[in-house]
């Protein structure tokens, strides 16, 4: 064997000693350091019950009214100011729920209530140069008669 096939084996058996040590040290490190994890933010609901909104038809039928319960999700500071708020609230969601037809509400399902509901608060808030005290609203109740 000739000096360069040695120095070159021994060079390659240092780079891999040493890469494989650098591994293991790594490992050492990454299994000792448990992640961090956040404390679970903690929420308040906040209800609004029995908001009712009248729903014409387009065919010129009878008026028929829809019954709609609200949950308000807020972090535990803003919890009061969604209290205080409620009138407002319940007016922003008769304005933007008087809209719908009779048709067009029968054929939205949960998710699309809330959806407009969401642009609707966000807008009036927007409109109002206000921060929403709330971060989520649910439809917890939904009748359509």
């Amino acid at each position: 064997m000739n000096s360069r096939t040695l120095i070159v084996a021994t060079l390659v058996a240092v780079l891999v000693a040493g890469a494989g040590g650098g591994g293991w040290w790594y490992y050492q490190q990454s299994a000792q350091a448990e992640p961090v994890k956040p404390p679970p933010a903690e929420y308040r609901f906040v209800t609004l019950d029995k908001i009712i909104v009248m729903l014409k038809s387009e065919s010129g039928g009878d008026a028929r009214y829809m019954a709609v319960d609200l949950v308000f999700r807020s972090s535990l500071e803003s919890e009061a100011k969604v209290k205080e708020q409620l009138p407002l609230l319940k007016s922003v969601a008769v304005r933007a729920l008087s809209q719908l037809t009779r048709e067009r509400a029968n054929a939205l399902n949960i998710d699309d209530f809330q959806k407009l509901l969401d642009r609707s608060y966000r807008a009036n808030y927007a409109r109002e140069g206000r921060e929403q005290p709330f971060t989520e609203v649910m439809v917890s109740k939904l009748i359509i008669e």
